[in-house]
């Protein structure tokens, strides 16, 4: 089974090595960032050199994040429109053995890309002479939990639709959107609007809340990190239990979306 499972991961990191479009979405995000950073660059204030080594960090880590979902989304939906899983499946190949080596291979680029993200901040901060904060390791870390979950998730949302609308339930139908209609929905019920539909509305929202995935479940209690890149001795904890979520998250989208596999003709 180890064998079988190292031979799909094998196979997965050679189909995302082959991916053109994959390559144009990583040129890309390489050029979004330098357009917006490198006139900062020259500036030689070493406060604004600190702001604009956390920025850029921010924003590739962000892009790390969106590329981690796209991994996901692209190599289910991939192998799902080009009808390739029945002959993977009667090699035979079990379903759960490909899913989790998909799942795996897109975990492991993410993890490259983050080192190799964090590399170059690195290698940044030491040509500045900026001091390297122990922030950059606890948001590189962070990040690539962050990921975990997203390519998880991205994974079971290509399994039950079009990769078109995966992506865009993902970005529109998220926490965030939910929260805030929770919120908008109590402060009309406070405000003395006690009707049976606003109620109703008020309860769904909080139902899909709960069930929607958070992308950073800890967020509030580490903003500070991401804007001091310093990190005090009780909040490492946060990265466990960022790691926790995101696992459990995913393990929870991995049954699923097997499932939604098995019930497929594929077999």
């Amino acid at each position: 089974m180890s064998e079988l499972l190292r031979a799909n991961i094998v196979a997965h990191l050679a189909f995302y090595r082959r991916s053109r479009l994959l390559l144009a979405f990583l040129i890309l995000f390489a050029v979004l960032t330098a357009l917006e950073f490198v006139p900062q660059i020259f500036v030689p204030s070493g406060v604004q050199k600190f702001n604009t080594l956390r920025e850029v960090f921010s924003t590739l880590n962000f892009f790390l994040m969106v590329f981690a979902a796209g991994l996901g989304l692209f190599i289910i939906s991939a192998h799902l429109r080009s009808r390739s899983l029945k002959m993977v499946f009667t090699k035979p190949c079990p379903p759960a053995v490909w899913l989790l080596s998909a799942f795996l291979a897109a975990v492991l680029v993410a993890f490259l890309l983050n080192v190799i993200v964090f590399g170059g901040v690195t290698v940044l901060s030491l040509l500045w002479h900026i001091p390297v904060r122990s922030g950059l390791v606890f948001i590189a870390a962070d990040t690539f939990t962050v990921s975990i979950g997203l390519v998880a998730y991205l994974m079971l949302l290509s399994t039950l639709l079009h990769p078109a609308i995966a992506a865009i339930l993902a970005i529109i139908f998220n926490a965030e959107m939910f929260y805030g209609g929770l919120l908008w929905a109590r402060s009309a019920i406070h405000a003395g609007n006690h009707s049976a539909g606003l109620h109703a509305l008020e309860r769904v929202f909080h139902v899909l809340y709960l069930a929607a995935p958070i992308i950073r479940p800890f967020g509030k209690n580490t903003e500070s990190i991401y804007l001091s890149l310093r990190v005090m001795h009780g909040e490492w904890k946060y990265l466990l239990y960022s790691l926790g979520y995101s696992l459990a998250l995913s393990a929870v989208c991995y049954l699923i979306a097997l499932g939604s596999l098995q019930r497929k003709k594929h077999i």
